[in-house]
C-alpha cells in the first residue's frame, strides 16, 4: 500500500526560507543603524549571523530511489565541479548520519536535547566571534573620548550636518554625561529637529551643572520664544540680563519678545539698546525699528533707519517704497523710480 506523501520536507523549506528572511532582515538593519550606536550593530549581526545559522543547519535533506541523497532547493544551482560551495560546506559539517530504523533501530534513538545543545553553544560562538570582529572594525571610533566626539558633533553642527552633529553629541554624553558644552550642542540639534520639550530638558541639564552658563538660559529662552511661551521666556531673559548687563544677544531677544506680541513702546525700548552698542547692527534690526518709529508717527527717526537698513542690503521694495511715501518732492522721487523698476 502506497502511503500518502508527507508534507515534512516542504515544511522544512518554510522554515529555511524563514530563516533566511529573518537573517537579511536583521543584516539590513544593522546596516541602517551602523552609525546610530555600536551596541545596535553588535546585537542586529549576532543575531542576523545566528538565523543564517538556522537556516543552513536546517536545510532539508532527502533521498532519490537511488538512496543518495539530494541538495535542497536552496543549493540545486550546478556549482563548479571542481569546488564546493559554502552551504555545501556547512550540510557536510553539520549533517548527521541517518541510520536504517530497520537495520539497527537501537542506535538510531536520538538524544532529545542534542540539536538544542548544538544549536545553543553555536549561537553563543557567533554571538563571541560577531563582537570581536566588531570590535576590530570599530576600533577607530572607540578610540574617541567625550572631547573627541564633541569636537566632530560641533564640527558637523557648524556645517549643517544636522544628523552626524545628533548622533555625535550623543556619544560624547554617553562618556561624559556632565558635558555642560555638549548637552548645550544636543539641544541645539534638538531645536533644529523640532523636539524643542526636549531641548529645554538639556538646557536645564546644563544649567544644573553650571548655573550661570549664560548660553544655555538664552537658548532655552530662544526655544520658548519658538513655543509662544511668552512670559516664561520674558522672565528668563530679565534674570539673564540682570546677571549679563551687557548681554546685547539677550536684549536683542527680550525686544523680538515684546515685537511679537506688538507691544512695540516695550520692544524699541531693548532695540535701541542694542542698537547704540553699534557692533549688532544689521539690516533687519534697522528695518525693524524704522517700523516701530513709522507706526508711532516718528517719521524722521522712521526716515533714518531706512536709510541705514538699505546700506546693509539694497534689494528690499518695501523700504524704497516708503520712503517715496515719507519724502516728499523731488527728495524722494529716486526712491519712488527706484521701487517702480524693482517691482517691474
Amino acid at each position: 500500500m502506497e502511503t500518502a506523501p508527507s508534507s515534512r520536507p516542504d515544511n522544512s523549506k518554510r522554515k529555511v526560507r524563514l530563516y533566511f528572511i529573518i537573517a537579511f532582515i536583521f543584516f539590513v538593519a544593522m546596516a541602517l543603524f551602523w552609525s546610530v550606536d555600536i551596541s545596535i550593530v553588535y546585537i542586529f549581526l549576532g543575531a542576523g549571523s545566528f538565523f543564517l545559522f538556522l537556516g543552513f543547519y536546517n536545510n532539508p535533506i532527502r533521498k532519490d530511489d537511488s538512496g543518495q541523497f539530494k541538495k535542497s532547493y536552496h543549493q540545486e544551482k550546478k556549482d563548479f565541479e571542481t569546488e564546493l560551495s559554502m552551504a555545501d560546506i556547512l550540510e557536510k559539517i553539520f549533517q548527521r548520519k541517518k541510520f536504517d530504523l530497520a537495520a539497527d533501530p537501537i542506535s538510531n534513538v536520538q538524544v532529545p536535547g542534542r540539536k538544542f545543545a548544538i544549536v545553543i553553544a553555536v549561537f553563543f560562538f557567533i554571538i563571541f566571534f560577531t563582537t570581536i570582529l566588531v570590535s576590530i572594525f570599530s576600533s577607530d571610533s572607540e578610540s574617541y573620548d567625550a572631547m573627541s566626539f564633541y569636537s566632530k558633533a560641533e564640527q558637523h553642527y557648524l556645517s549643517q550636518e544636522y544628523d552626524s552633529a545628533y548622533i555625535n553629541y550623543r556619544r560624547a554624553l554617553q562618556l561624559d554625561p556632565e558635558n555642560e558644552e555638549a548637552l548645550l550642542g544636543y539641544g541645539n540639534v534638538l531645536v533644529v529637529r523640532n523636539d524643542r520639550d526636549s531641548a529645554i530638558i538639556m538646557f536645564d541639564k546644563a544649567l544644573e551643572i553650571n548655573p550661570e552658563y549664560k548660553e544655555a538660559s538664552f537658548n532655552k529662552a530662544y526655544a520658548f520664544y519658538d513655543q509662544k511661551k511668552y512670559n516664561e521666556g520674558i522672565a528668563l531673559l530679565t534674570s539673564l540680563i540682570d546677571a549679563n548687563p551687557e548681554y546685547y544677544d539677550a536684549m536683542l531677544l527680550m525686544g523680538d519678545f515684546y515685537y511679537i506680541q506688538k507691544k512695540y513702546d516695550d520692544a524699541i525700548l531693548w532695540y535701541e539698546n542694542v542698537y547704540q552698542n553699534g557692533s549688532m547692527r544689521t539690516r533687519i534690526l534697522c528695518h525693524v525699528m524704522a517700523f516701530i518709529y513709522d507706526t508711532k508717527g516718528q517719521s524722521d527717526k522712521a526716515i533714518g533707519l531706512y536709510q541705514e537698513a538699505l546700506t546693509y542690503d539694497s534689494s528690499i521694495v518695501e523700504i524704497y517704497q516708503r520712503l517715496g511715501e515719507l519724502i516728499p518732492g523731488d527728495s524722494g522721487n529716486g526712491y519712488r523710480a527706484k521701487a517702480i523698476q524693482m517691482k517691474q
